[in-house]
Parts: structure tokens; C-alpha cells; sequence
């Protein structure tokens, strides 16, 4: 990781600019006032750990990727509930017919 807070930024930038929104939507959504938004920005600083997990929810993305541009992999786990998903299926079923025979 960089020691400077220019992928963070870049990452919101992109996020921003791929999810049609603005700076000022994103500062305000994540209860950040937009100069200092804009002042974290234009001095390349990071937020505080609270406040960058905010901008995080307001972009619907991860902490993790705003600071490294890391995706999580989760291909094993959607796999996995793939398999899953037909037991679950009928196990719902039956607590459906159960409930309709009370």
C-alpha cells in the first residue's frame, strides 16, 4: 500500500465518476461536511477510519478497495451457496406447507 492517500482518492474518484454521482452527493451521504471532503482530497489526506468506512457505504463498495483497488474474490463462496440453494429451497417449502396445515 502507498503511504500517501492518492489510491484512496483515485478509487472514489472512479467510483464516483462509474456510479453517475458527485463529490458533494457522496460528502453528504456519508455525513462529511464537502470542504473537507474536497480538503482531504486536494491535500491527499485520509479520512479518519469511521469517516472513510462511510464514504465506503455511500459508494456501496469496501474500505479494503477505496485504499488498495483489492477485489475480494468471493467465487468459492457464491459456489458454495449455489450448491446449497436447492436444499434451502425445499427446506422453505416444507415450512411453507407446514404453516398452510396449521
Amino acid at each position: 500500500m502507498h503511504d500517501d492517500a492518492s489510491v484512496f482518492w483515485e478509487n472514489v474518484k472512479k467510483e464516483i465518476k462509474n456510479q453517475n454521482t458527485t463529490h458533494e452527493w457522496v460528502a453528504k451521504n456519508s455525513g462529511i461536511s464537502f470542504n473537507t471532503f474536497q480538503g482531504w482530497i486536494s491535500k491527499n489526506i485520509y479520512p479518519r477510519v469511521n469517516e472513510a468506512i462511510r464514504i465506503a457505504v455511500s459508494l456501496n463498495t469496501s474500505v479494503e478497495y477505496l485504499a488498495s483497488g483489492a477485489v475480494q474474490n468471493n467465487k468459492k463462496s457464491i459456489e458454495i451457496i449455489c450448491q446449497h440453494l436447492p436444499q434451502i429451497q425445499e427446506h422453505l417449502d416444507s415450512i411453507k406447507e407446514a404453516v398452510k396445515n396449521i
